[in-house]
């Protein structure tokens, strides 16, 4: 434990030290190289992750949906981080289900193998059939000792939290220990099995009134927090495309589905599948092309709180209407965009990117010019001033996940045209929308003549103009409150490595 807690301590520093000298203390003359330079690095930690499993796979994949506090060089290269890690022994699996059942596991369940069907960093999967009643069941069991390896894991991630998270553009940007906190706390969840029981109990009284979706049954009397037994599932993983194509299963409108079936989950029932990966979800054929979606894998169910769901409702509405304008209220109500942002840009952003990805499959984001699109909304994307409520980062993460299964699916997919009909559907459920929306629209009507009035005026005087210099006023202001803090940063962090170094190898 003490060699593997230096050994992700370290690589981490390593990652924190590089960014702190070439990216703030020398980066004006290494910011050519810094795209290339964060890839390395998260290559590196990568690489970790899968050597050793436990939180670094866990924290990758948490990272490579935070796009709100990452580059794209580094969420692109954690997003094909994955889970699979070499299975334990059933020897070593055996006393945990022993102590779990009271008695010889083979008295309980019959195994159809010992090696499992599925192996990931927190627990492993078995297929067998309970001895009484000849059902059919999953058993799902937490790797040996894997809470003080977490434990182990999370104190060496806090170690470094703890060294950066008061550093002035980190602390400005993000609250790094809240972060931490809301994953720690997500981590340790998902080492009881009981409240993956909870959850599905949970997710079963929304989804029963939805005969598209099921739930496996929980066997109860075998369940405890290290130990989860459910009914075995035989069906097709939606990325299977042979496997869909063979059973006459419509792809296409599996991916509409799957499409529906999040967003109904998520802005009509309020609770939601936040891992919807292509291991966690079964097409179940039901004879002549129609079929069943079964969710497995229930540790990680979120909820949306009513008023956010109701600002969310609100933004795909002004999204699949290509309102840029309702897009950015909706933002501004769900405390997205930062109090002293410029929402005049911030429209004229979302109105760019709507304009580009409105009518557009998957298949045709592969033709947008987006350096050019990058470039001409650069002012936007330097100053950020957006954050993600957590609520906002599960729902970001679980339709990014689903993104990937329905590009493999059809990747003529339009998200937008996609939810259309669902908004329509809300719309007929409550027709205040459609007033809410009218009332929106006339005030921007009548107010259009004074604000054309306003430009032509400022045209006619020769003092309308665009303010160029705005970005690199905000770049300088930037580099000098780095230049004012570097030193102190860096000795500072000498002195706390230092101080780890003495307390913890040398004492």
């Amino acid at each position: 434990m003490r060699r593997r807690y230096w050994r992700i301590l370290l690589t981490q520093l390593h990652i924190v030290i590089h960014i702190f000298v070439f990216d703030i203390v020398l980066g004006r003359w290494f910011r050519a190289s810094t795209a290339r330079r964060w890839q390395r690095l998260a290559v590196r930690f990568r690489a970790l992750a899968i050597d050793l499993g436990g939180v670094p796979i866990k924290m990758g994949q948490f990272l490579s949906v935070r796009v709100d506090i990452l580059p794209p060089e580094v969420t692109q290269e954690l997003a094909g981080l994955r889970d699979d890690v070499p299975a334990v022994p059933y020897s070593q699996v055996e006393p945990l289900l022993t102590a779990a059942w009271g008695s010889d596991p083979s008295a309980v369940v019959t195994f159809a193998a010992t090696t499992p069907v599925a192996a990931a960093s927190l627990g492993q999967v078995y297929r067998g059939t309970r001895v009484d009643d000849g059902r059919p069941v999953a058993v799902k069991v937490l790797r040996p000792n894997i809470r003080a390896i977490i434990e182990t894991d999370l104190a060496a991630v806090q170690m470094v939290v703890r060294l950066i998270k008061d550093y002035p553009l980190i602390r400005q940007r993000v609250d790094i220990q809240r972060v931490y906190d809301e994953f720690a706390a997500v981590l340790r969840e998902e080492l009881d099995y009981r409240i993956e029981v909870r959850n599905n109990e949970r997710l079963a009284t929304v989804l029963e009134r939805d005969a598209r979706i099921a739930l496996p049954v929980v066997h109860a009397d075998l369940s405890t927090d290290s130990v989860l037994v459910m009914d075995w599932i035989d069906g097709i993983a939606p990325d299977n495309v042979a496997g869909l194509t063979a059973a006459g299963i419509d792809r296409t409108a599996v991916a509409q589905m799957l499409l529906d079936v999040f967003f109904t989950q998520c802005f009509e029932y309020g609770i939601f599948h936040a891992d919807p990966h292509p291991g966690n979800m079964l097409i179940v054929p039901n004879g002549e092309g129609n079929w069943t979606l079964h969710l497995l894998d229930l540790g990680a169910v979120a909820t949306v709180p009513p008023v956010l769901q109701k600002q969310l409702r609100r933004g795909i509405l002004a999204v699949a209407g290509n309102d840029a304008i309702g897009t950015v209220e909706a933002l501004d109500a769900m405390g997205m965009i930062m109090g002293d942002a410029d929402r005049d840009e911030i429209r004229r952003v979302i109105a760019r990117v709507l304009d580009e990805v409105f009518d557009r499959s998957i298949a045709e984001y592969k033709t947008i010019d987006f350096v050019a699109l990058s470039y001409d909304v650069r002012g936007i994307f330097l100053t950020l001033p957006f954050q993600l409520p957590q609520d906002v980062v599960y729902l970001g993460r679980a339709l990014s996940l689903l993104t990937g299964v329905i590009t493999i699916l059809d990747d003529r997919t339009n998200f937008i045209t996609a939810m259309q009909p669902i908004a329509r559907r809300w719309i007929s459920q409550n027709q205040r929308s459609l007033i809410d929306s009218a009332v929106r629209i006339g005030r921007q009507v009548l107010g259009l003549p004074a604000r054309v009035d306003r430009v032509l005026g400022m045209l006619e005087q020769g003092t309308l103009r665009v303010d160029m210099r705005r970005m690199e006023r905000q770049l300088q202001r930037m580099e000098q409150r780095a230049a004012r803090s570097e030193r102190i940063l860096t000795l500072s962090l000498l002195i706390g490595i230092g101080y780890v170094i003495w307390h913890y190898v040398l004492s």
